[in-house]
């Protein structure tokens, strides 16, 4: 006769049953229980797997605008688009003052010469040295607007922007605390980032 073992569970002299997973020895009755127990937790984990399954299987589109981080990276974007906008403008201003600039100045005096000119020849209060003044007035005038109709180079001084590494003024990296793993990856700016955006400012 097989020598018997006390029941992990009774405790009774009933244990003829080995449990290879616990080591542990069950009468007939009590294995099934135990064997219940294992079903039990078993069904237990396939319903966790079947949770995990049902959040990863859940869509997850980068390109929703909804996203937080999409939302962050849109707004700088708009934010971005704007001072180069404005600093374009300021340029395109800057530009046009510079090429008109010749223009007004010259205008202006010429205004002042012709009145100067007029009251001369109202009041007859000139002498030799006067008209020469005036006449080399006109001559200064006249080598003017040659110039002016040849054009003014004026040059676009782009070597700052185009310092600008794009790749790197925004990026996005995933957090690597442990306490925030379960949370979303957040839009970084680096200190190039700072830098240059300061030069779009108005």
């Amino acid at each position: 006769m097989a020598k018997s073992n006390q029941c992990s569970t009774c405790q009774k002299p009933t244990g003829i049953i080995l449990c290879t997973g616990c080591d542990g020895y069950f009468c007939t009755k009590d294995f099934r229980g135990h064997r219940e127990l294992l079903f039990t937790e078993m069904e237990k984990l396939v319903e966790e797997r079947n949770k995990v399954k049902e959040e990863i299987n859940k869509p997850t589109n980068a390109n929703d605008t909804n996203n937080p981080l999409i939302e962050e990276i849109n707004a700088w974007e708009k934010i971005t688009i704007e001072k180069v906008r404005q600093t374009a403008e300021q340029m395109r201003q800057q530009a046009n003052q510079l090429m008109n600039s010749k223009s007004v100045k010259i205008t202006n005096e010429f205004r002042s010469f012709s009145e100067e000119l007029a009251n001369m020849k109202e009041t007859e209060d000139y002498v030799e040295h006067d008209l020469a003044r005036l006449k080399q007035k006109i001559d200064q005038f006249n080598e003017d607007l040659t110039q002016l109709s040849q054009g003014t180079r004026i040059e676009l001084n782009k070597d700052e922007s185009e310092k600008i590494n794009w790749n790197r003024i925004i990026y996005v990296q995933e957090k690597l605390a442990e306490v925030e793993r379960q949370q979303t990856p957040t839009i970084k700016q680096g200190m190039f980032l700072t830098t240059n955006l300061n030069k779009f400012s108005v």
